[in-house]
């Protein structure tokens, strides 16, 4: 499907996005500054699990600056958790946290003269939606009343409900790939408190079997063979990490090596 909300046209085969924005007020979590610059998507955080109206705006003015693409990247309503607990919500409580968080942020990234790009799910949501399509459903009624004649694109995992669904609702869906948590053996995510603290080498190890190879490692550290990395995917890295930073220029190195070879 062709998109004229930028990712399925002209997008790269192989990009980076990563979670941004996701600290309030004075507080300040990731080192957006330094890693806007490296990436091609920025998942801003809409309010729930971190980020407030200034954080948002600040990320969106630092994405419009430095040309890369907007999304949302709403949560589950739990900061001090910082989103990634799991807890039990309704479909209609899913559809109106969709609506507020996307809401919001599209509303101040067309304000700034900007489109909103795609949807990326943050945290213990993401998970949720992988595994209840009822849930996922919700979520997407919300999702698309975003634009509904131009759905805007989701960022998911593929062979997963993310996928199905979204084909079922008419979204388009972008695949992503992740460097900084771990898959089993199986090739099921995992989340971050259950994955490994990523390394600056470790980055750069799995991005040359990814890129050479067209395979990753599990956390094991064993290959590992996904499909849709004989497509077009993006590259997922998180500014919370506290190697974020080494982390994303590595991948944005290896990314640009591959692609000056090709």
């Amino acid at each position: 499907m062709a998109s004229t909300n930028g990712i399925t046209r002209n997008a790269p085969r192989i990009s980076i996005n990563c979670d941004m924005g996701e600290g309030y007020a004075r507080w300040k979590l990731g080192p957006d500054d330094e890693l806007m610059p490296l990436i091609d998507y920025a998942n801003v955080a809409c309010g729930f699990h971190a980020g407030d109206h200034s954080i948002m705006l600040k990320s969106v003015r630092s994405a419009l600056r430095h040309g890369v693409r907007i999304g949302a990247h709403p949560g589950l309503d739990d900061i001090k958790g910082f989103g990634r607990r799991r807890f039990d919500v309704t479909q209609d409580e899913v559809y109106s946290l969709a609506l507020y968080q996307l809401g919001a942020l599209k509303t101040m990234v067309e304000a700034e003269g900007g489109r909103l790009s795609h949807v990326k799910v943050h945290g213990a949501l993401y998970f949720m939606l992988r595994d209840d399509p009822a849930l996922l459903r919700a979520f997407l009624r919300a999702h698309v009343s975003l634009s509904p004649s131009d759905p805007i694109p989701f960022f998911g995992l593929a062979g997963t409900a993310h996928e199905a669904i979204c084909k079922e609702m008419g979204v388009p869906f972008v695949p992503e790939l992740f460097v900084d948590i771990d898959y089993n053996s199986e090739g099921r995510l995992l989340s971050v408190p259950e994955s490994k603290v990523p390394t600056e080498q470790g980055i750069k190890d799995k991005m040359a079997r990814i890129l050479n190879d067209r395979e990753t490692f599990d956390i094991d550290l064993k290959p590992l063979k996904l499909a849709f990395l004989d497509g077009p995917y993006s590259i997922c890295l998180h500014s919370d990490m506290p190697t974020a930073l080494a982390n994303v220029k590595a991948a944005r190195q290896m990314v640009d090596r591959f692609k000056a070879g090709a």
